[in-house]
């Protein structure tokens, strides 16, 4: 955060010139997908996390929450001066701030509409994104079905940018040096199959844990915290490993050490990026049958539904068809980085001074 003491007063800030601009993300540095770090990276934006969860020795329930980052947020601003505000979607309360700062200033703003922000509590505030959403410079949709509810609502800019793409270079250089061999070794001789897990509300552990009982054959392993959910490690079948949570680094060595991988979602209409590290890794992944995920991995690899049957069924076939598939999965990450290149330079070009024809 930005020291308060060293703001500049209101004549200098009216003199000063404009800063970089800037990536706004209402949470933890380090939680959730990385998409929006990297968008920050690739446009040249600072990357500004403004969490508070507590106030001294007490822990601030979510509504006061947001009142102390509101606070936060607008000591940030005045101080930084952006010449461009970006900010990750929901929670709307931050896309509403940067808008009320950047509107009388002529500041571009542009949001990161996660799909989460179709989930039933972010629903509920739709009456106040709508309006926002006119009002931008740019509205980024993950997947076409977001795109086409934002493009219904008016919204400015609308843009459709999938999940940042990834090289297989850059994957295994931060996997290197991790040694998970003691973690993989409760596996013996027996399929590994990794589920990337967070215990949140949208992620089919249980159905995961009904299909590790349907496939001893397998071993599993779930990453996330398990206290989130308020799961007992004794609570899982003998073929499962809670790993709880993991750096970066050890998360893609332990993918990269897995014969296969789960990437499942409950919220419909959602692209999981965790495929695209799958594919970098050259790791085969079972994904939610979805239309939106068939759209962008079809021949990939393979889509299922949650019940243990038809997991057990992909994930084989998904292992089996390994060799076959990897020089489709070699030309689509060549096609995905040349997308990811051409997006972020044509959103700069559009949050740019003048840029929003």
């Amino acid at each position: 955060m930005v020291d308060p003491s060293r703001q500049p007063n209101s004549s200098q800030q009216d003199a000063a010139p404009q800063g970089p601009a800037v990536f706004l993300f209402w949470c933890r540095e380090g939680e959730g997908s990385g998409r929006g770090v990297r968008m920050a990276r690739a446009l040249g934006a600072a990357p500004v996390h403004v969490w508070r969860g507590t106030l001294g020795p007490f822990r601030l329930p979510t509504p006061l929450r947001y009142v102390a980052q509101w606070v936060d947020t607008a000591r940030t601003l005045r101080c930084l001066r952006p010449a461009a505000i970006y900010v990750q979607v929901p929670p709307v309360f931050a896309l509403l701030q940067a808008v009320l700062y950047a509107a009388p200033r002529g500041i571009p703003v542009a949001a990161d509409n996660h799909s989460s922000f179709l989930d039933g509590r972010w629903r509920w505030f739709h009456w106040l994104q709508r309006p926002l959403a006119r009002r931008l410079r740019a509205n980024l949709a993950h997947n076409e079905a977001n795109e086409a509810l934002l493009r219904a609502w008016g919204a400015g800019g609308t843009a459709l940018v999938k999940s940042p793409a990834v090289a297989r270079g850059d994957m295994l250089a931060l996997a290197a040096g991790e040694d998970v061999s003691a973690v993989t070794a409760a596996a013996g001789d027996r399929l590994k199959v990794l589920m990337v897990n967070r215990f949140a509300p949208d992620d089919a552990w249980r159905e995961v844990l009904r299909g590790a009982e349907a496939m001893p054959e397998a071993h599993f392993f779930l990453t996330g915290d398990p206290a989130r959910a308020g799961l007992a490690p004794a609570a899982v079948p003998a073929n499962v490993t809670l790993t709880g949570l993991l750096p970066r680094p050890r998360f893609l060595a332990l993918m990269a050490a897995c014969d296969a991988a789960l990437t499942l979602t409950l919220r419909p209409d959602t692209l999981l990026w965790s495929i695209r590290e799958c594919l970098a890794l050259g790791v085969p992944f079972t994904a939610t049958d979805s239309a939106v995920t068939r759209a962008e991995f079809d021949g990939l690899g393979e889509f299922s539904a949650h019940d243990p049957a038809s997991l057990r069924a992909a994930l084989l076939r998904a292992v089996e068809r390994r060799a076959e598939r990897a020089e489709a999965c070699d030309a689509y990450i060549a096609r995905d980085l040349e997308r990811w290149d051409r997006q972020m330079a044509e959103l700069r070009a559009r949050m740019a001074p003048g840029g929003g024809g």
